[in-house]
């Protein structure tokens, strides 16, 4: 399997785990004190996954399978194959960096102390592949997609039990 190849799956597979939204044709201007105002008036369970998804791409600038396994509850299916799409991109010597996960909608359908879910619109943005020499690609532009998240509280941390997608 070729090095585009293995990134358009990846790719693919990473909007699996569950948290994502739709690429705009131009980007989103940086939060002035509107856009502050208005995310924190988000429920609480939106917050929950926007630091989630900001931990995620924080393990894949990092390579980081320990970090991204711990985002997961021990069995996801979900983080299962978000880590098997990490180590391909490991063992090619390749790094994801600027992933970012837009939210296009959400809808609380569920929460409590100990568990989340959501109704999540969202798609993958400004995603790169880079290797040691510095080479770099752009994953291919995602689509939107919703999924149904399941958020647990886990030893202190919210974690992904599963993300189904919705027909």
């Amino acid at each position: 399997m070729g090095p585009r190849m293995v990134l358009v799956v990846a790719a693919v597979l990473g909007l699996v785990c569950g948290a994502a939204v739709v690429a705009l044709a131009v980007r989103r201007p940086e939060p002035g004190p509107v856009a502050v105002e208005a995310r924190a008036a988000e429920p609480y369970a939106v917050r929950v996954l926007r630091a989630w998804d900001a931990r995620r791409s924080r393990a894949y600038a990092h390579a980081d399978g320990a970090a991204l396994a711990d985002l997961y509850v021990a069995g996801s299916r979900t983080g299962a194959a978000d880590r098997a799409v990490l180590r391909g991109y490991r063992e090619r010597g390749l790094r994801v960096t600027g992933m970012r996960t837009q939210v296009l909608a959400a809808r609380v359908l569920h929460e409590s102390e100990r568990r989340v879910v959501l109704l999540v619109t969202d798609v993958l943005v400004d995603a790169v592949a880079g290797d040691a020499r510095r080479a770099r690609w752009p994953l291919p532009h995602d689509h939107p997609s919703t999924r149904r998240v399941v958020l647990v509280r886990d030893r202190g941390s919210w974690r992904v039990a599963e993300a189904y997608a919705e027909d």
